[in-house]
């Protein structure tokens, strides 16, 4: 291959302080190989025995309206909403780590803290293994016993999706929850581990980096650091499918570039329904083309060396990723394109 492609890990995550939930590991060998695989594989293209991560959707229901997220919008995978039966979980679990499987997160589209069993989930992961547990979660439905179980079970870390430091601000994009609560929540569950002299789940806080926050976003960082191990934000991405470069169908016109997705050499995806998935398919609602199979019959190995998955490897590899109908659909391709051609 003549020319070079852009691949990247997390170019579209931002650390704010010298701290971060990475911390509490580090002098860990094995944490430690899984880290560095996560940044090499991909900038290698290399091809591991099995994902170096897995993302289960505990489930797809969430409680928030949140106006900035694809699933509100209905516009991210299928539309049958649910929860992950836990015998499948076990054997996804199972499968994983006689693969030398490092690190599960246990949210997608929904809020995990739905699910009845995620700590249950957590903990079976832990005994078994992992690494690295951790989920992404709006905090609402935190309280004192959860959090209690959850740092119990041995949480590696837990991030916490919160925008702004003004009760307006705040509500208006996390349309369902109510300020005052969930900061309350968040200060409990750093004062319950505290109290038990842990340190994990490490906390991490972090929002999407709206126009509207890029200002203030001083303060937010201010506001959180004495509270949490990590003050992070998130690129914004554009899930209401209205960008200029977009067709009538959604798809990204004619935005093109040498880049690759980072995703099909670290992880794949798993529908609370057991759908497998090649990557996260950010933002895109008809990405059945790209299934791979289903957990509960096809086994995680075959996926992640099929075929199927080679071929999306080989496209991106070339930088032809808008080859791909799906992933001229998917937000996360179109933002890093736009970094890419300078258009942001």
């Amino acid at each position: 291959m003549n020319k070079k492609i852009n691949i990247q890990a997390n170019s579209n995550f931002h650390t704010a302080t010298r701290t971060s939930v990475f911390d509490v590991k580090s002098g860990n060998e094995r944490f430690e190989e899984y880290r560095k695989r996560w940044h090499d594989y991909p900038a290698n293209f290399t091809v591991g025995e099995f994902p170096i991560h897995l993302d289960i959707e505990a489930t797809s229901l969430c409680n928030l309206r949140c106006p900035f997220c694809a699933s509100t919008f209905n516009e991210w995978g299928p539309e049958e909403k649910g929860f992950m039966d836990f015998g499948l979980f076990k054997k996804i679990i199972n499968e994983g780590v006689s693969r030398n499987l490092f690190s599960i997160k246990l949210s997608l589209r929904g809020e995990p803290l739905l699910h009845k069993q995620l700590v249950e989930m957590v903990d079976y992961a832990k005994k078994a293994g992992i690494v690295d547990v951790y989920f992404n979660t709006n905090a609402t439905l935190l309280n004192e016993d959860i959090v209690n179980r959850l740092i119990a079970s041995k949480l590696d870390r837990i991030s916490i999706s919160f925008e702004g430091t003004k009760k307006d601000v705040y509500e208006r994009y996390r349309v369902g929850a109510r300020y005052e609560d969930v900061v309350k929540k968040i200060k409990m569950l750093r004062k319950l581990r505290d109290k038990q002299k842990s340190l994990i789940p490490a906390i991490r806080i972090q929002t999407v980096l709206l126009p509207e926050l890029k200002e203030s976003f001083g303060d937010y960082v201010k506001f959180w650091q004495p509270v949490v191990d990590e003050v992070s934000y998130l690129d914004a991405r554009d899930e209401s499918k209205k960008d200029y470069h977009c067709a009538h169908d959604g798809s990204s016109m004619d935005l093109k570039g040498d880049w690759a997705c980072p995703f099909l050499w670290q992880r794949m995806m798993i529908l609370w329904d057991g759908t497998v998935f090649p990557c996260l398919i950010h933002g895109v609602k008809d990405a059945q083309a790209m299934t791979l199979g289903n957990a509960k019959d096809v086994s995680l190995y075959e996926m992640w060396h099929s075929k199927a998955f080679d071929n999306y490897r080989d496209i991106h590899k070339a930088g032809r990723s808008h080859e791909v109908d799906a992933c001229t659909k998917c937000s996360y391709r179109i933002m890093e394109l736009e970094k890419l051609n300078k258009i942001r």
